[in-house]
């Protein structure tokens, strides 16, 4: 009597599906944190020599840069949108500040322009940020 031989498996797992797995959760980190870099606006501020700090927490950032280009906390808006959104803002907090970071070369028309804009929309509290100034810069500034 013949009997047949029963091939045994092999006990090795296979880790082709795990390597998979590992490769394709490598690909989405990698894709997802490059996205977590947000673009911002490059803005040069004018300098002062004595700064303020500002309570994050009620402030509205209107952002204005070298061409003219504006953003309301982060968002690019036309002057139309700008007063609508700052409409919008004093409806839910009418004691908000209202912080203007215009770039240096912008001209002093469009500055004015948006701080009626925000007074119109009944924000009354407004500030314009600037750079902390250096040493070497103060006394580059003649008496």
């Amino acid at each position: 009597m013949r009997f047949r031989t029963r091939e045994l498996e092999d006990p090795r797992p296979d880790i082709t599906p795990l390597v998979d797995v590992v490769f394709q959760l490598i690909i989405y980190f990698a894709v997802s944190t490059s996205f977590a870099i947000t673009g911002g606006f490059k803005v040069k501020l004018p300098e002062a020599s004595a700064p303020r700090l500002i309570d994050q927490s009620e402030r509205i950032s209107v952002v204005v840069q070298a061409g003219g280009e504006i953003a309301l906390d982060g968002r690019p808006v036309s002057e139309t949108d700008l007063e609508s959104g700052l409409k919008q803002a004093a409806a839910k907090n009418p004691k908000a500040l209202v912080v203007i970071k215009a770039d240096r070369s912008v001209s002093h028309g469009l500055v004015v322009t948006i701080m009626d804009l925000a007074q119109e929309a009944g924000l009354d509290r407004l500030a314009i940020a600037t750079e902390r100034k250096t040493r070497e810069a103060e006394a580059e500034v003649p008496p």
